[in-house]
C-alpha cells in the first residue's frame, strides 16, 4: 500500500532506525514533516496498519501450526527437493522446537525465505501507534479528525499488544506476574536495554488503551464511529476488549461489551443456509465457496492480513506430473485439518462444508485442507488471490465470547449462555434439523464444555485456537511427522512430539536476533526433549 504522505522531506523520524536496533530491530528510516491531521492519519494507515505490500501482513500465521487443528499429512515423494526447506521450516514450529524461530530463519532462507520477525513485525506496527498518538496534537486541524486517529491509534496498539503478550507471556489466567514484554508507548529513543513488563502490566495497558479507543470513537458522529473501510472501529475496539476480559477472566466486562457489538450496531449473523453449496471438485479444478471473510459478509467488522500469507506457512501446496493425483497419489500437502476438528462439527452442520477448504486440484473432496473461510479458489487454479484478506474480527465472536462469559460467571444467567448459542447455531445448522438447546439438556461444565466445541468449530483457522488453549489451562497436544530425503521420500518411522500439560513451550521463545539487540530481555523456559527437525 502506497501512501501519498504529501510532505516527504525531513525532521519527524519515524523511529525506523539504526539508533533504535536494540528494541525494534528497525530496517529504514523515513522522514516526513507533519503540517495537517491528514498527514498523520495517511502516515497511521501507512506504518500501523498491516501493510499488504509487505511480505508477511498476518501477524500471527504461524500460529496454526502449533494448535490441535492441524495435522502433518504429506505423503511420500510428494515434495521437490527445493521445497523440502520449506516443509522443515514449518516442522519446526509445528514440533514446538526451543529453537523455532532460529531454525526457522534458517531453513526459509534456503530457500529464498519465509521466514518473519513476529517479535519485530509488531513493534514496527506498534511504533506508527505511538506516532500518530505523539503528534497527532501538534498539527492542525479539526477536533473530530484528531479523535479519529487517536481512536484509532489506541485500538491497534491494545491488539498488537494482546497479540505479543499471548505469544511471548505466559496466559494472563496461569501467571499473570511472569514476564510479559516491553511496553512502549512513544515514538521517543530511548535506552538500549529495555526490559520486559509483567503479563498484568500489559493486559493492564491494552485494557487502557482500549477504553481511550471508546472515549475517542464516542467523541465523534455516530456515522464515524465505524466506516466499511478497513479501517479499526468503535465496534472493533469493543469486540477485542470483549476478547481481552474474557482472557482476563472478567466475566461481567466480556458479557457488556459482548452485548454492545450485538445490538449496537447493524451487523447481523450469515445465515449458511442462504448460501448455495460448495461446488464437487470436477476436471476444471474449480470449487466454489462463499467468502466468509471478506468485505461482503454481514458479519464481518474489521478485515486484515493477506491469504499469502497464512497459506504459506500451513497450506503450501507443491504440484508435480510425476505423480498419479487422480488415481490416489500423494496429496501435495504438508498439513491439513486434524480429524479432532473435523469431529468438532456436529450432524448437520453446515460449517465444515463452508469453513474447512477442500482438495480440489487433484480432486480429493475428501481431504479438509488446513486453512478455509478466506477466500473462494480461483477457477483455473487453487492458490488463494494474492490481495484476498485472510483475518477478521467478526460478529460470530461477539456470540461466543457472551456465550462463555454467561457460563462462566456464576452471577449471570446460563439461559443468557444458550440464548447467544441458540442464535449462533441457528444460523449454522441444515434448515429444518435445528432443535433449540436447553438448561435440561446443558447446564454448568457440559454448557462451558459445549460452548468451547462450538468456538473451536466457528473460529477454526483465524488464530483463536492456540490463545484458547492456552487460557483453557495448557492441555497436551500431540503432533506427529515424517523426516524425508532430499527427494521428499520417508527416513524413518513417524516422530512423535508431545506438548504437556503447562509445557513451558505453549509460551514461544524469543527470538535470538531481537536476545542479541536488547541485552535487558530475559527468555522463556525452553523446553528439553523435543527431536530437532533434520
Amino acid at each position: 500500500m502506497k501512501i501519498n504522505l504529501k510532505i516527504t522531506t525531513f525532521l519527524f523520524t519515524l523511529g525506523l532506525c539504526t539508533s533504535c536496533n536494540d528494541f525494534l530491530e528497525p530496517q529504514s528510516q523515513q522522514y516526513f514533516i507533519p503540517q495537517d491531521v491528514q498527514s498523520i492519519d495517511d502516515m497511521l494507515l501507512g506504518t500501523a496498519y498491516p501493510r499488504p505490500s509487505e511480505l508477511y501482513t498476518d501477524i500471527t500465521a504461524m500460529l496454526n501450526l502449533l494448535d490441535d487443528d492441524i495435522t502433518f499429512t504429506m505423503q511420500e515423494g510428494s515434495v521437490y527437493s527445493f521445497d523440502l526447506s520449506s516443509m522443515r521450516a514449518s516442522l519446526a514450529i509445528y514440533s514446538w522446537q526451543p529453537d523455532m524461530f532460529t531454525q526457522y530463519r534458517e531453513f526459509a532462507g534456503s530457500y529464498g525465505g519465509y521466514y518473519h520477525n513476529l517479535w519485530q513485525y509488531h513493534y514496527e506496527l506498534i511504533l506508527g501507534t505511538n506516532a500518530a498518538l505523539d503528534y497527532v496534537d501538534r498539527v492542525t486541524g479539526d477536533d473530530n479528525d484528531k479523535n479519529r486517529v487517536k481512536a484509532q491509534a489506541y485500538a491497534l496498539r491494545a491488539f498488537y499488544y494482546f497479540s505479543l503478550v499471548n505469544i511471548f507471556g505466559e496466559p494472563y489466567n496461569y501467571n499473570p506476574d511472569a514476564l510479559g514484554v516491553p511496553l512502549k508507548t512513544n515514538s521517543n529513543i530511548e535506552g538500549l536495554d529495555v526490559p520486559r513488563n509483567s503479563v498484568r502490566e500489559v493486559y493492564e495497558q491494552i485494557v487502557s488503551d482500549l477504553l481511550n479507543s471508546e472515549r475517542y470513537f464516542q467523541s465523534i458522529p455516530k456515522s464515524e464511529q465505524y466506516r466499511p473501510d478497513y479501517r479499526v472501529s468503535l465496534p472493533m475496539a469493543q469486540l477485542l476488549l470483549s476478547r481481552v476480559y474474557l482472557y482476563m477472566e472478567n466475566w461481567k466486562g466480556a458479557a457488556e461489551y459482548a452485548e454492545k457489538v450485538i445490538h449496537d450496531w447493524s451487523f447481523s449473523l450469515l445465515d449458511l443456509n442462504s448460501l448455495p453449496a460448495p461446488v464437487t471438485p470436477d476436471a476444471s479444478n474449480s470449487r466454489t465457496y462463499y467468502g466468509i471473510i471478506s468485505p461482503d459478509s454481514p458479519e464481518t467488522i474489521w478485515l486484515y492480513g493477506k491469504t499469502t500469507d497464512y497459506y504459506n506457512y500451513v497450506g503450501k501446496t507443491f504440484n508435480s506430473s510425476e505423480f498419479d493425483y487422480s488415481n490416489g497419489g500423494p496429496s501435495g500437502k504438508y498439513f491439513n485439518a486434524s480429524k479432532e476438528l473435523q469431529a468438532s462439527f456436529g450432524k448437520n452442520d453446515l460449517r465444515k462444508d463452508f469453513y474447512i477448504f477442500r482438495e480440489s486440484a487433484y480432486q480429493k473432496d475428501s481431504i479438509f485442507l488446513a486453512y478455509g473461510k478466506a477466500i473462494p479458489f480461483l477457477p483455473t487454479s487453487n492458490l488463494p488471490e494474492s490481495s484476498s484478506f485472510a483475518r477478521a474480527f467478526r460478529l460470530a465472536e461477539a456470540y461466543l465470547n457472551l456465550a462463555e462469559a454467561a457460563a462462566m460467571d456464576p452471577e449471570l444467567d446460563d439461559q443468557t449462555a444458550l440464548d447467544a448459542l441458540n442464535d449462533l447455531l441457528e444460523k449454522r445448522i441444515k434448515q429444518g434439523e435445528f432443535t433449540p438447546l436447553s438448561l435440561s439438556d446443558l447446564s454448568g461444565d457440559a454448557l462451558v464444555e459445549r460452548i468451547r466445541r462450538e468456538r473451536r468449530a466457528e473460529l477454526c483457522f483465524e488464530n483463536h485456537r492456540w490463545f484458547d488453549l492456552r487460557r483453557y489451562g495448557m492441555p497436551e497436544i500431540t503432533h506427529r511427522y515424517r523426516k524425508t530425503d532430499a527427494l521428499g521420500n520417508f527416513t524413518g518411522p513417524a516422530v512423535v512430539q508431545v506438548l504437556t500439560k503447562n509445557d513451558p513451550a505453549y509460551t514461544l521463545p524469543i527470538p535470538e536476533e531481537v536476545l542479541s539487540r536488547n541485552r535487558g530481555l530475559v527468555q522463556n523456559q525452553l523446553t528439553s526433549g523435543k527431536q530437532p527437525v533434520e
